[in-house]
Parts: C-alpha cells; sequence; structure tokens
C-alpha cells in the first residue's frame, strides 16, 4: 500500500488545487474534480469512498492544506490494526464428540426424485444472428440467386 500511495503522490503533484469553499476544494487537471470535506473522505471519483484510501485528487488536497498524509488512510491498512486480530487468543474445539454424532447418523442425503416433463425437450441455446440466415436458393425462372422461386419470381422475361 505504501507503493500504491507514492504512485498517487506522484500523480497528485501535476493537479492544481482551488479553495472553493470552506472544506470544499476543486482539483484541475485533466478532469475537474471536488473532493468535498476531508473529514468524510469523499471526492467525486468515487475511489477514496470505495477503497477507504485517498485517491490522488485527495492527496493533492490534503498536501495543498499541509496536513498529514497518514491520517487520512484508514486503519485497514496499517500493520499493527491487523497485528491486532491475532491478540486474541483461539482456542482449538475437541471433535472427540462429533466422531460418535457421526457414526450414529449413517443417512445420505440423495438428490431428489425428478420426473421427466412432457413433450420434446427444448433447445439448449439460442441460435446467434449467422446462424438464422436462410439459405439461398436458385429461382427456376430466373436463374437468380435469392429468396424466392418460380412461383413468386417478379423478374421480366
Amino acid at each position: 500500500m505504501q507503493d500504491r500511495l507514492k504512485e498517487r503522490m506522484d500523480a497528485a503533484s501535476q493537479f492544481n488545487v482551488v479553495y472553493s469553499t470552506t472544506n470544499i476544494y476543486e482539483v484541475q487537471g485533466k478532469y475537474s474534480h471536488v473532493v468535498d470535506d476531508l473529514g468524510i473522505c469523499s471526492c467525486t471519483c468515487r475511489k477514496w469512498e470505495i477503497e477507504c484510501f485517498p485517491c490522488s485528487h485527495a492527496l493533492a488536497v490534503i498536501q495543498a492544506a499541509s496536513k498529514d498524509v497518514y491520517a487520512f488512510v484508514d486503519l485497514h491498512y496499517f500493520a499493527d490494526y491487523c497485528k491486532k486480530c491475532y491478540d486474541v487468543p483461539l482456542f482449538p474445539l475437541s471433535n472427540a464428540d462429533m466422531a460418535s454424532a457421526e457414526s450414529a447418523n449413517d443417512e445420505f442425503i440423495h438428490p431428489p426424485h425428478v420426473k421427466r416433463p412432457p413433450g420434446r425437450p427444448k433447445k439448449k441455446r439460442f441460435k446467434s444472428s449467422g446462424e438464422t440466415q436462410k439459405k439461398l436458393i436458385r429461382c427456376g425462372r430466373c436463374q437468380k440467386l435469392g429468396n424466392h422461386n418460380k412461383a413468386t419470381c417478379t423478374e421480366p422475361l
């Protein structure tokens, strides 16, 4: 995550930050984005809200406001927070009473009995547009290829 932060910081250096109103900033680059209040972690690109990790627009605003970047990174990205997950002891479970429960219940679950519906089975797939084209036939009257025959031919002789 440190590498991602560094990449985004490099991208943030190319943006121009314009102070709009209280805690609202406009970040101008190829496109213009609005970073709302830094306390609610909101940017119009929505990356900050989805990843809980500052986007390059937010990092440009944080640097312009001279604030600590790490204060705006979610706690889940820090190693200390991940280590706290393993502070709680995990006790092993005994499986001695589970073996007796399995041997007493020897019933197997079988698939349901399904009666086949009457009639011809449905086709398994829909044909694509190339498969549904009509075959060209040769007219017996005008000898041209097309979708007509001798009875429906309208060509003048």
